[in-house]
């Protein structure tokens, strides 16, 4: 039986897009609803798994390209040995040869910042050399007087160069300038005045501490910037003939045995923590770890029957040079630089030592703790991206480091 077709309608029409297009409103209306549904679904699995862990690709090449600066970076912060890939510290490029014939009478300017391990050193011996001088009551000869003056750095947060004070460099380098010279000085940062002293472009490492001389005809000669040779020269120049050795940070008979802890000191524990903080690979910072609390195991065992380093008579060059790397290792080194073995607040007679240093004017008012924090975690990008400074351990402060101890040196050893 055959039906009719529907008004309007044609059997057998051939197909046309045309004809997709004339559906009922109700039925485009459920597949624009039906689409919709799958785009909130699909979204919702999106964000579910956004919220626990990115998609293998973004960590994928977020790691490759951060490896990729983080090794250049640290190529540069911290060049390392070609054979074994262990940091390799720079030597110093101005040394002093003989500390007995250095000429005196010559006005001495210390650049030097408090939050660097190396330049606070120069910063307690120069105290401790400053009370030395006043406390002689026969000096008639004040030419003979180290004449120094400190300049203190401050790091610039943004490019982590030493910027010297305005007025320092004024004062100093242009006394006579008018405003016109002045508004063209070209020395604003450290290696401005390497460049400055030396009379060409410095092309070496710009570090602090450094010191510079100044003749009274304005010339100026850059003296030395390691700091090893700089605490010795110090002492020398701060000593006559009649002076008793005893008061002596590097007195003659025992500068052979202060050389060879010096240089224990700074293998193992002072330059030990930043071959630590260093490393480039893990088998370089398992065998710099073991070495850095191998060495300071053995000098814990060491102070446990002495008061000092090298015995109970009085402090020498080899106790201020550990007390600088002492007082950042649980403020910075423990966390920052990995050291995280042991704390020096576990060691027994470390502490006791730390403590006892600390109580002295020379060593408490040189140092820095906020500064110091503040410049290690903001300035090593590579060790610390984000910049965050975490808050201060209690062994870091004033509390702990000011605390009762077992009997340590007095101000009567200098």
């Amino acid at each position: 039986m055959l039906v009719a077709p529907e008004r309007g309608v044609r059997l057998n029409a051939p197909y046309s897009p045309s004809s997709l297009r004339k559906r009922p409103k109700t039925t485009r209306r459920a597949l624009q609803l039906l689409k919709a549904k799958k785009k909130t679904e699909c979204a919702a699995k999106t964000t579910k798994t956004s919220s626990s862990l990115p998609p293998g690709i973004l960590v994928s090449v977020a790691k490759n390209v951060w490896n990729l600066g983080w090794g250049v970076m640290m190529s540069q912060l911290a060049p390392k040995d070609k054979t074994s890939g262990k940091y390799a510290r720079p030597e110093s490029q101005f040394r002093v040869k003989d500390f007995a014939d250095f000429p005196k009478g010559k006005k001495l300017y210390l650049f030097a910042g408090k939050t660097c391990p190396w330049a606070h050193r120069t910063l307690i011996v120069s105290e401790v050399v400053k009370k030395r001088l006043k406390t002689k009551s026969n000096n008639d000869n004040n030419e003979e007087d180290l004449q120094l003056e400190i300049i203190y750095l401050e790091p610039n947060k943004n490019t982590g160069l030493w910027m010297v004070p305005k007025e320092a460099i004024e004062r100093i380098f242009f006394p006579d300038a008018d405003d016109e010279q002045q508004r063209e000085m070209i020395i604003e940062t450290l290696r401005d005045v390497y460049s400055y002293v030396s009379g060409t472009k410095f092309e070496g490492r710009a570090t602090a501490p450094l010191l510079i001389s100044a003749s009274s005809g304005g010339t100026f000669e850059i003296l030395c910037n390691e700091s090893a040779d700089i605490i010795r020269l110090f002492d020398c120049l701060s000593k006559k003939e009649s002076d008793e050795e005893s008061a002596s940070l590097y007195p003659k008979e025992k500068r052979k045995e202060i050389d060879e802890m010096c240089a224990y000191l700074y293998e193992n524990v002072n330059n030990g923590v930043y071959k630590v903080g260093f490393a480039q690979s893990q088998d370089v910072l398992d065998d710099e770890v073991a070495k850095l609390f191998a060495a300071l195991d053995a000098l814990d065992s060491r102070l446990a029957s002495s008061r000092f380093l090298l015995g109970d008579d009085a402090l020498t060059l080899c106790d201020v040079c550990f007390y600088t790397t002492l007082i950042r290792f649980d403020a910075v080194y423990n966390h920052l630089f990995r050291c995280s073995h042991k704390r020096i607040c576990d060691y027994t007679n470390l502490s006791r030592y730390l403590k006892a240093l600390y109580a002295l004017d020379e060593f408490r008012e040189s140092t820095d703790m906020v500064a110091i924090r503040n410049q290690y975690y903001t300035s090593l990008f590579p060790l610390n991206p984000g910049g965050l400074v975490p808050p201060l351990p209690f062994s870091s402060t004033e509390a702990w480091l000011l605390s009762s101890s077992s009997p340590g040196p007095d101000d009567d050893h200098f």
